[in-house]
């Protein structure tokens, strides 16, 4: 337990979790009938009902929040993808039970409560930091709510907080807990190893019929082949309508034009500078330079290279020292400047390399110019074609006759596993968005009438799952080679590991511990003695290169002084004994961790006052109309959004 707390409490996506589930039970609920009249019950505890809208609401907002965790808007396909519609259930749900509770304890809130809350919401304040109404008025209506809406939306938040302060609010963890952590947290071990590998195993021999049938008979649960679909798509994106054939001459002259200054390479140099200590420095090079020394001379005069003083090939702005870059740009080729005095002392520049202003010739953006206009013109044909997609799928009409209608690409894809390979272990690609649809392919089922997936800002794929294919034993006809090279890798772990074993039994015993190596290790491939490593003191959560979490894990489970072994993947093992132990020290735990405890605490206590009321109610969940809350007009309507 200690250690996954300690675990848990470094984690960045537990602090991001724990802060929307706590949140959640809070501020999720957005009261019913704000846009679409709420018709759709989909959670009803007692008499506390929960309409499509208000579960579309809370989903929204906490899509919001995670996107702004991690920095980027998540689509409705990744979320789906993560779980994100069940997760938000159980906060809608958990949000009801506590409303029907509020209610049956005849908690309410008064009038003055609920305008001091929203005179104190910092979303509401103008410039001065004052409660603004226009502010309230303006945010209100951006989220398509009325007053009244909003005032008893919070209402119900205050009240559900009312229980949940009353049971963990301002929970801290005693300080004997925070100091037992500290120290389980902060114990360092230092680790004498060697790694031991297939050097070690000798000769395996191939493997015998019987062997073979007799592993494959033991380990048939590694060859079967996982479940798969057979799923058919249709993808529409601008650069499968677009007619580049049918850009002219004219506008893409035109567009040439009207990008010329952008088209505009200016010119560059390569610019050597060569930085002189002080004056007399300078007036010294200049006497070799005039006296017949050539630039490298009196480079090499000064301890440098050619290399040393090179800037590069550089634009002019890219020089940071005006007076340097416009001599360097007046130079002529090769020949050295007078002494400049730059921002660093005294400078002689020299111009090895001269690239010309140049601009782009139209022949040979042209192609670049017709496929860019092609792609615009095809944006309008995209949401055409959507619509007539639609009005196809809308009749009744499967994807692959609706492609061969309105002359779209469709592709089949005859075998596909949850991880994007075909039946032949091979990745499937050429398919955008491709992870979105095979997650939301093995949701679905043939026949179902599935969604579009969007693909960037002007683009949709569309699916069908045609079959589906359970998952099955392999013969072992089929997987002879593999069960053939699975036997080996075992055998040869086993020889590994008697190794292994070996070596611990002697240290046990007592000896140097590369003394014994030396004794029953071969060399290794270059003909030199295998020999202990030591790690740096590490913590439980540390690791080093060679000594990888998984030692530092089994090492960390053992007393004071042992002597293991720990496997770390195929045909490799980890001898090891812990040679030093260091207590923790004194230092506290920040106070960053131990409010990340004691919030896991809360949110441990909340869950569980929640489960417990909701196992006094009767909670009806209508999963049908889940759909609703993202489609309320039904069909397919719009161009992807919801």
């Amino acid at each position: 337990m200690l250690d996954s707390l300690r675990v848990f409490s470094k984690s960045w996506l537990a602090i991001v979790l724990i802060g929307l589930l706590v949140v959640s039970f809070a501020i999720w609920g957005i009261s019913g009938s704000i846009i679409f009249g709420g018709q759709y019950t989909i959670v009803q505890v007692g008499d506390t009902e929960i309409d499509a809208n208000e579960y579309r609401f809370a989903y929204e907002n906490q899509l919001v929040t995670f996107s702004q965790s991690i920095g980027r808007r998540l689509s409705r396909q990744e979320a789906d993808a993560l779980g994100m519609r069940e997760n938000v259930l159980t906060q809608v749900i958990a949000g009801a039970v506590l409303d029907e509770n509020a209610r049956k304890m005849g908690l309410g809130l008064s009038d003055q409560s609920v305008a001091e809350e929203i005179a104190d919401d910092p979303r509401f304040r103008d410039l001065s930091g004052q409660f603004s109404r226009n502010g309230l008025r303006n945010s209100l209506a951006q989220a398509g709510m009325t007053e009244n809406d909003y005032i008893q939306s919070r209402k119900r938040v205050s009240m559900r907080n009312q229980i949940l302060d009353g049971t963990a609010a301002s929970l801290a963890m005693p300080a004997a807990y925070i100091d037992a952590l500290s120290t389980y947290r902060d114990e360092t071990r230092v680790f004498e190893f060697v790694t031991l590998g297939t050097e070690v195993a000798g000769v395996i021999p191939d493997p015998s019929e019987t062997d073979i049938s007799s592993y494959y008979e033991t380990n048939k649960t590694d060859f079967i082949a996982p479940p798969y679909r057979k799923v058919a798509i249709l993808k529409l994106q601008p650069q499968d309508l677009m007619k580049p054939e049918e850009v002219t001459e004219e506008e893409l002259q035109s567009l040439y034009e009207n990008r010329r200054s952008n088209l505009r390479s200016p010119e560059r140099r390569q610019v050597q500078q060569l930085v002189l200590g002080n004056k007399e420095a300078a007036e010294k090079v200049l006497q070799s330079l005039a006296e017949g020394a050539t630039f490298e001379e009196v480079v090499a005069e000064q301890g440098k290279t050619i290399e040393d003083i090179d800037l590069g090939i550089l634009r002019r702005d890219e020089l940071p020292d005006e007076k340097v870059a416009a001599a360097a740009f007046e130079a002529k080729l090769n020949e050295p400047t007078e002494v400049i005095q730059g921002l660093f002392g005294p400078v002689i520049v020299r111009v090895a390399k001269i690239e010309e202003e140049s601009t782009t010739p139209f022949e040979e953006i042209k192609e670049t110019l017709r496929q860019e206009i092609a792609i615009e013109r095809a944006v309008d044909d995209v949401f055409a074609s959507y619509d007539a997609v639609e009005d196809e799928r809308g009749a009744g009409e499967s994807i692959l006759p609706t492609g061969e209608k309105l002359e779209l690409e469709t592709r089949v894809l005859d075998a596909v596993d949850i991880n994007g390979q075909d039946q032949y272990g091979n990745p499937i690609s050429g398919i955008p968005q491709f992870r979105d649809l095979v997650a939301q392919a093995f949701q679905a089922q043939p026949g179902d009438d599935t969604q579009a997936i969007e693909i960037g800002e002007n683009g949709f794929l569309w699916y069908e799952v045609l079959e589906i294919i359970p998952e099955r034993q392999k013969t072992l006809d089929e997987v002879r080679d593999d069960v053939r090279s699975a036997w080996i890798s075992a055998e040869t772990d086993k020889a590994i590991k008697a190794v292994a074993d070996q070596i611990v039994e002697r240290l046990k015993l007592g000896g140097d511990f590369n003394a014994i190596l030396a004794e029953l290790l071969p060399t290794d491939s270059l003909g030199a003695a295998i020999t202990t490593s030591r790690t740096d003191p590490l913590q439980r959560s540390g690791q080093s290169p060679d000594f990888p979490a998984a030692a530092v894990r089994a090492g960390f489970a053992e007393k004071t002084g042992a002597i293991s072994t720990v496997g770390i993947g195929e045909n490799q093992e980890i001898v090891y004994r812990i040679s030093e132990v260091q207590a923790a020290g004194t230092d506290a735990l920040e106070d960053e961790v131990t409010q990340q405890i004691d919030l896991a605490a809360s949110q441990d206590i909340l869950s569980q006052v929640v489960e417990h009321l909701q196992s006094r109610e009767e909670v009806f969940v209508n999963r049908d109309a889940i759909d609703l809350a993202f489609n309320p007009y039904g069909g397919h309507g719009g161009h992807g959004g919801y």
